[in-house]
Parts: C-alpha cells; sequence; structure tokens
C-alpha cells in the first residue's frame, strides 16, 4: 500500500498505516522529547528517517510529557529518563514481530533538551549536580531561564552525581540543544566513548550560550560532530506543524524572521542521516 497523507492532532503524517515490515535488518534509533514534550515532537525526522530505512522507537517520558508533567524538573525525573530508553528498547527487542527485523549493532540514540541529556547519560556521561550548584549560584544572570528552575538541587538532592543508567547498546549519540549547565564537566563525560552529533541553536533563549551545548562540546573525550544552527531558537528543532494551528502553539512552532523551519529541517535530516550512516558503519 502507497504512503498517505494522514492528519494526526497538529501534524500531517505522510505514512503507511500498519504496513508490513521492510525485508532485512535495519538500524534503530531511540528519540527522547524535551520536558513537558512528546512523542510526535520529532515526528517529521522520525519519518525521513524511517522512509531511508531505520526503525524509530518514540517512548513518551512518564510524568514528564505534555499530559502528566507532575514530575517536571525533580532528581527523580532527570535519573530515570534514561531507564525509560532502555526499558522501552528491551521491549522492541523482546517483541517477536520486531526482534529479526532489528540490526542489533546498529542501535542509536537521538534527544531534544532534556532528551539530549538523557541520551548522554544513555551513553555513559554522569550528571555533576555539584557543578550544576555551582552554575546555579554563579550564572542567574547569564542562564536566567534555565537557572530559574532550579532542577535536581530543588527537592534536596545532594549527593555529587546523579546516578542514571547506562546502555553500551547504543552506538552512537545525537543531541539537539542539550542540557548541561554544569552537569557536565570533563570527568563527568570521560566515559562516552561512541560518535557524538550536538546542534546548538545560535539564539536559544531557553539554554543560553556557552553553558549547555557548546559546553557539552568542550568537555566531550571523543571529536563531536557539531553544528551550529543559524537564526534557530530553542523550539525551532521540534517538528513544523500544520500552519492552521501554529497561532496556539506559540513559540513552540513561531521562529525568528529569516528562519524557515521546514527548509532548515530537511538540512538537518540530512546531517543525521550522513551521521548515521558513518558513525554505524
Amino acid at each position: 500500500m502507497a504512503a498517505q497523507t494522514v492528519r494526526h492532532g497538529i501534524y500531517d503524517f505522510h505514512v503507511t498505516k500498519k504496513a508490513a515490515i521492510a525485508t532485512g535488518q535495519h538500524p534503530v534509533v531511540v528519540m527522547s522529547h524535551g520536558s513537558g514534550g512528546t512523542r510526535y515532537d520529532h515526528c517529521k525526522l522520525a519519518e525521513f528517517l524511517s522512509q531511508h530505512g531505520f526503525i524509530v522507537l518514540a517512548p513518551e517520558h512518564p510524568q514528564n510529557n505534555f499530559f502528566d508533567d507532575n514530575g517536571n524538573g525533580s532528581a527523580k525525573t532527570y535519573q530515570n529518563r534514561s531507564r525509560h530508553l532502555t526499558s522501552c528498547l528491551d521491549a522492541l527487542l523482546e517483541d517477536e514481530s520486531w526482534n529479526g527485523s532489528i540490526h542489533q549493532d546498529q542501535i542509536s540514540i537521538l534527544g531534544f533538551s532534556l532528551g539530549g541529556f538523557s541520551a548522554l547519560t544513555s551513553v555513559g556521561a554522569r550528571p555533576n549536580v555539584e557543578g550544576l550548584r555551582h552554575h546555579l549560584r554563579q550564572n542567574r544572570e547569564f542562564d536566567p531561564l534555565f537557572t530559574s528552575y532550579e532542577v535536581i538541587v530543588r527537592d534536596g538532592f545532594e549527593d555529587t552525581y546523579l546516578p542514571v543508567h547506562y546502555d553500551a547498546r547504543f552506538k552512537a549519540c545525537i543531541a539537539f540543544a542539550p542540557v548541561s549547565g554544569g552537569l557536565f564537566p570533563k570527568d563527568s563525560l570521560k566515559s562516552v566513548t561512541v560518535p557524538v552529533q550536538i546542534f546548538r541553536a545560535e539564539r536559544d533563549a531557553v539554554l543560553r550560550d556557552p553553558f549547555h551545548a557548546q559546553e557539552i562540546r568542550k568537555n566531550l573525550p571523543v571529536d563531536c560532530d557539531f553544528h551550529i544552527i543559524e537564526k534557530a531558537g530553542h523550539f525551532s528543532f521540534l517538528s513544523p506543524v500544520r500552519p492552521d494551528v501554529k497561532d496556539r502553539l506559540g513559540e513552540l512552532a513561531y521562529d525568528d524572521i529569516g528562519f524557515d523551519r521546514p527548509l532548515e529541517h530537511n538540512k538537518i535530516y540530512h546531517f543525521v542521516l550522513n551521521f548515521l550512516h558513518k558513525a554505524l558503519s
């Protein structure tokens, strides 16, 4: 059956519902949405990757999604996100209808914002909460929105490192506008050995430069495929929505003048695809 345009929520998908799995073994990408987001936040990237032979798994993080955000900013939320991703991968690999179609040496992880943090912790990063405390004390003027959340420490977490879950099955990591804010000094990233690709939004007002994407790039022990997306804001990495719903979504859907989200996403998708082909070869 040929793919059709299907309207779902705020998106138009070009898909075939309940299609048979293509023959052969396929690489897998597991996606992690940002804090308060949904499994659909990067659906057009998922659509693109699936058209190029990838199986894409996009779970919704419990208690930190659009429909239930009770855990927003808590230490429990930050530490458990990597466990959610492993659990979803386990479920996929244990499903008899899928496991024979998966190339188990070509599994990667991708995330946006807090999802970028989650992706990094899944490949060996250890969040340094003492570094976060220092950032909250020293940089409120320079990174005002992120520091105002006082994530992790606001509920009394006192240990130096946040316990997270490493999964050796992930062979590559992609992070769009990832969270750091002192969480990832050099010592916290020393165990990351897989290829990493990072995208920074030039006009990110949520996670201010140089405290997040740039900080991670500087401290990684491996070479990083790093891209600065000109004129992009923090939410410019979310998939383009239908024009008729943009006014309801505000900054989640609108970008600065001069940034064409569908056009720029097409470029980004090819950067991602080329990186994955190289990293997983």
